[in-house]
């Protein structure tokens, strides 16, 4: 076994032997010299980054206490070829969180998640969503199934995972339908914000991207979920700012894995104005599937009013007719129309110092206070399948617009 006098010896003769000042490294990390074996990673740095120089940085990073700086080092150095993974420095990574706040609800999965898990969120199912049968059936062919249905898929060379756009109106359940998307597909959901991501620091956007991915990598099957998808991956042509470009190809480079294995990592975003999204972020590949989240429509209204009201004092109200008379409302303007008709019904009580259940009468009210909050949006959704030469991707928008007749 080489001694540490030989090692130093052999330095001085030839300060520029990259394997030999990594072994000085590690011999140094051994006796638990961290700061002098870090100080040894600087030098060979220099010269240029390599995994393994890398990698026995992070290592003293940790150990020094200063976890942020090792899971930057640990992610570039994944991000080059020849890399060994290492067991402490991955826990560390599914731990880790970016420079911004990271909320992770968890599905089913093992105990060290802990840190991430949102104890205030609650595991939301399909049975939970209101309506939007066909919209959920095609959610479960294209997503849910090959998660669990690994073996099928495979024999017709499908695997789980990829890239997945919801979109639509603003209210209409794109989020609540993304949790849902995760609890049926058993796996743990990553919520990202745009806060997660961008960081008025150079180069600091495109790093939280990064180890976004890879904490999603690491804790497979996973599915990110990227609201708002239209802040992060602004068309490129329409923007002028050059770090808004970065961090779209940087999204890019990640959602292609060039260097990473995306197998079992869904990555759902949600944006209500697919118009204004990058076009390379939805060619095939990418978010290969785009799937239109309507209003809900009068089945799914009804159902929302039912379970919305289950609990409240109510008399004798017909839901039917207010579902009827709700068209083109999305789920948040019905939660607005609910609280409006309750706001009605305390104010008469409060008035009359009588209490009573909630009556058709206070919807009546309420429903002459409240307009659907999509039709700006399907005002310009319209417009664009009309006049914008909008290519088939929106087929589903024209016939929602066709078949309740806003053509």
């Amino acid at each position: 076994m080489v001694t540490r006098q030989e090692l130093e010896a052999a330095l001085l003769a030839d300060p520029f032997d990259q394997a030999l000042r990594l072994e000085y490294a590690q011999l140094l990390a051994t006796e638990g010299d961290w700061n002098a074996s870090l100080a040894q990673c600087e030098l060979m740095l220099k010269s240029g980054e390599t995994a393994a120089g890398l990698q026995q940085a992070a290592h003293c990073q940790h150990r020094l206490g200063r976890d942020e700086a090792a899971v930057d080092l640990y992610v570039r150095a994944k991000a080059l070829g020849d890399f060994v993974a290492d067991d402490e420095l991955e826990e560390l990574l599914r731990n880790a969180r970016p420079a911004n706040r990271l909320s992770v609800i968890e599905g089913d999965k093992p105990d060290n998640l802990v840190s991430f898990v949102d104890a205030r969120q609650d595991k939301v199912r399909f049975t939970d969503v209101a309506g939007m049968d066909a919209l959920k059936k095609t959610l479960r062919l294209q997503i849910i199934e090959p998660f669990l249905n690994p073996g099928l898929f495979s024999r017709f060379r499908k695997q789980a995972g990829g890239g997945v756009l919801l979109y639509g109106p603003p209210g209409c359940g794109k989020t609540l339908m993304a949790r849902a998307i995760a609890t049926e597909c058993n796996a743990t959901f990553m919520s990202v914000g745009i806060s997660d991501v961008l960081n008025m620091w150079l180069g600091e956007s495109e790093r939280n991207l990064a180890l976004l991915f890879e904490q999603a990598r690491a804790n497979k099957p996973c599915v990110m979920f990227f609201d708002e998808l239209d802040a992060l991956a602004y068309s490129r042509s329409k923007s002028n700012s050059t770090s808004a470009r970065t961090v779209v190809n940087e999204f890019l480079a990640q959602l292609d894995g060039f260097e990473h294995n995306n197998a079992e990592v869904l990555i759902l975003a949600a944006t209500n104005m697919p118009w204004d999204v990058d076009s390379a972020m939805k060619r095939p590949g990418r978010f290969t599937k785009q799937i239109f989240v309507p209003p809900p429509d009068e089945e799914a209204r009804q159902v929302m009013l039912e379970m919305k009201l289950a609990g409240v004092p109510v008399g004798d109200i017909d839901v039917a007719a207010i579902a009827s008379a709700t068209k083109n409302y999305s789920g948040a303007d019905m939660d607005g129309l609910i609280d409006n008709a309750k706001d009605n019904a305390l104010s008469d009580i409060l008035d009359r110092g009588t209490e009573r259940s909630l009556q058709q009468a206070d919807f009546v009210e309420a429903l002459e206070m409240t307009n659907p909050s999509t039709i700006d949006w399907l005002k310009t959704a319209r417009n664009l399948v009309k006049y914008g030469g909008a290519d088939n991707s929106y087929k589903d928008v024209k016939l929602y617009l066709k078949n309740n007749k806003l053509t």
